[in-house]
């Protein structure tokens, strides 16, 4: 069998955010083909060295240190080059941040790392430069450089959109080796939804109400404040009617301040930060999911609300003051919309559009779901896992 090495902070039994889910998912099936080692942090109690399943391993390090994304990035750079001489790895090694990726190529191991970059840092810090409110997007110039430097020298880059693979190219450059593989649906995403007769009671909602929904890290890049103001204009809320924003971060206070200088404090549901079942059934309460992020290198939440039937309205990004690839995941007027980049009036219009067309709306979010069940993650896997191969022949599209 192939040998592979995933390296990252997180990894199971954490399961903090997407890239986690992400990474479980591909670690746990690749097993099935490769012997899998992951080397990551041990944040609790968990076994030094694990192995959850067959052909998986995992080697973790505790440090007296904090955990190590506070660290310094040149002590974190120093922590993998450790990891790496104590743990040699025997074949690819597949990274998701640029401190392990630039560690495994001053290692010597640069002609077998895959980087699978989920966001451009030098695309992010664009966005701060332009909209210096949202202080998560400032990315310091030395691991901006990390990033460029994993970016071109790693044997092999893949990103999850073509959106993510262009921010890379306008950053840093084009290079060759740069492969799109798209995210997939695992079936334990594609099931069936929770009532939503009995989610809306649960969560103190009119069962007629038209449910406007978010979910995601309350973070400034998600610029919630925009989907507010939308909500905002006149006709858009009936009084039953709910927006439904599921999460918890440091955006908090500014969305709280929108909401009341908007009058609409009886009308949104800030539900704090959900999971599995509880999550679920806030899906099942909406009837259109909204994402205004300003930055997106994929958008992992679209995948979980179109998995809900749900028709999802986004920003494209214009490539100036914001980046997204949703134009890639939604089909305008099939599967959700497009919104205007900067107008909350276009916004307030198309939630109009979708209260007074229940049946068309959801028609969209029927063959949302049905497209989502068609890109399966066994599918991913395999478009990975022919990345592991040598034969150029076998490699998956160039996106460069």
């Amino acid at each position: 069998m192939k040998n592979l090495t995933i390296m990252y902070m997180r990894f199971w039994p954490e399961r903090h955010g997407g890239v986690e889910e992400h990474l479980w998912r591909f670690a746990s099936r690749a097993a099935e083909h490769v012997n899998v080692e992951v080397l990551t942090e041990n944040r609790g109690d968990n076994a030094q060295t694990e192995s959850p399943i067959p052909n998986l391993t995992i080697h973790r390090f505790k440090s007296n240190l904090p955990i190590i994304w506070r660290w310094p990035y040149l002590a974190r750079l120093r922590m993998w080059m450790k990891h790496l001489s104590a743990h040699k790895p025997k074949g690819w090694i597949w990274t998701i941040e640029p401190t392990a990726t630039l560690a495994a190529i001053l290692c010597g191991y640069g002609d077998r790392v895959i980087y699978n970059p989920p966001s451009c840092l030098g695309t992010m810090h664009k966005v701060w430069e332009h909209q210096q409110h949202i202080e998560t997007m400032k990315i310091s110039g030395l691991l901006r450089w990390f990033d460029q430097m994993a970016f071109t020298r790693a044997a092999k880059v893949v990103v999850a959109s073509r959106s993510l693979g262009k921010q890379y190219t306008l950053c840093y450059g084009v290079r060759d080796n740069v492969h799109v593989v798209p995210r997939g649906a695992d079936t334990e995403l594609i099931q069936e939804m929770p009532d939503k007769k009995k989610s809306r009671k649960a969560l103190g909602i009119d069962e007629h109400a038209f449910v406007i929904g978010f979910v995601g890290r309350l973070d400034p890049c998600k610029d919630i404040p925009h989907l507010i103001n939308a909500c905002g204009c006149p006709s858009v809320l009936r009084p039953q009617d709910r927006v439904l924003i599921v999460g918890e971060g440091p955006d908090k206070m500014r969305i709280q301040g929108t909401i009341r200088s908007n009058g609409l404090s009886d009308r949104v549901i800030m539900a704090g930060s959900l999971h599995d079942e509880k999550l679920r059934e806030a899906y099942a309460a909406m009837d259109v999911f909204v994402l205004p992020s300003v930055y997106e290198g994929y958008g992992m939440v679209i995948l979980e609300a179109m998995a809900a039937g749900l028709p999802v309205i986004g920003r494209p990004g214009d490539w100036k003051t914001s980046f997204t690839s949703m134009p890639e995941m939604i089909q305008h007027h099939v599967t959700g919309m497009l919104m205007h980049e900067h107008d909350p009036e276009d916004l307030a219009e198309k939630l109009r559009w979708m209260s007074c067309r229940p049946e068309r709306r959801m028609s969209m979010g029927r063959r949302g779901r049905a497209q989502l069940a068609e890109r399966t993650w066994e599918m991913v896997v395999e478009d990975y896992l022919n990345l592991l191969d040598d034969d150029e022949n076998h490699l998956i599209q160039n996106a460069a």
